[in-house]
């Protein structure tokens, strides 16, 4: 089953205005990566696209995009950011992933249970369609959270020019899994709208990943860090060739 309420309006306003940071700042290490690889033009494909930060670094750098996110609403703001690429509303777990020359998936996308067939097999299904569906030499790059990304934090608070965001944690440790509840607080007019989301995690151990992604075929290592800007301790980043 798909959660098809995941970033409603007022959490795809704030997440595109207030957290936009790490798409930003990831940019530049990325694109250092694909033109390592010999990757200089084609078809990349982003899952979890969002609001398409990142969709337009690729659009600006010459590359053609097909961008996959299940919220309707971040796709709308993807649509006006980057007309020039194409996106889609879909699960990661269900979009068909077109030949191409990489796939990213950046902020903690692997990790979410708005698809509630979210598991490590799954995750192994969708790299082996991404594996196939890769030119020779073709990248997939994205970062999960790891066990230790709950930092036993109990709330954070977030505001911005019109908005305001709390977040509650709580982690099972025995399933591993994180959840987040998000309230937001958006300025409509002279008042404040007030919107509830709850977010599920699934945590992966760093070396199931590698191993899942080695067992594919793909040659691959862990990165702590996307070119000069760093993750976030509990977010481990992977970078995986195709031969």
């Amino acid at each position: 089953m798909t959660n098809t309420d995941a970033y409603q309006t007022d959490l795809a306003y704030i997440h595109d205005t207030g957290y936009g940071n790490f798409a930003r700042k990831s940019a530049p290490g990325l694109l250092r990566h694909f033109q390592e690889a010999g990757i200089h033009d084609g078809y990349i494909v982003d899952l979890g696209c969002g609001s398409g930060i990142w969709a337009k670094e690729l659009v600006d750098a010459g590359y053609d995009v097909v961008g996959v996110d299940i919220s309707s609403a971040m796709i709308e703001i993807a649509h006006q950011r980057v007309p020039k690429a194409k996106f889609h509303v879909a699960s990661f777990l269900q979009f068909p992933i077109p030949s191409c020359r990489a796939v990213t998936a950046l902020g903690e996308v692997f990790n979410y249970l708005f698809d509630s067939g979210n598991s490590l097999l799954a995750l192994k299904t969708v790299c082996e369609n991404i594996f196939h569906a890769l030119s020779p030499g073709g990248l997939l790059i994205f970062d999960v959270a790891v066990p230790d990304r709950f930092q036993g934090q109990s709330q954070a608070f977030t505001e911005g020019e019109n908005w305001a965001c709390l977040v509650e944690y709580e982690h099972n440790q025995s399933k591993q899994q994180l959840t987040r509840r998000i309230v937001t607080f958006r300025k409509i007019g002279k008042n404040y709208r007030r919107q509830e989301e709850i977010h599920r995690q699934q945590l992966f151990d760093e070396p199931e990943i590698n191993a899942m992604l080695k067992g594919i075929g793909f040659h691959t290592q862990s990165v702590q860090a996307y070119g000069d800007f760093p993750l976030i301790k509990g977010l481990i980043g992977f970078i995986a060739s195709k031969p």
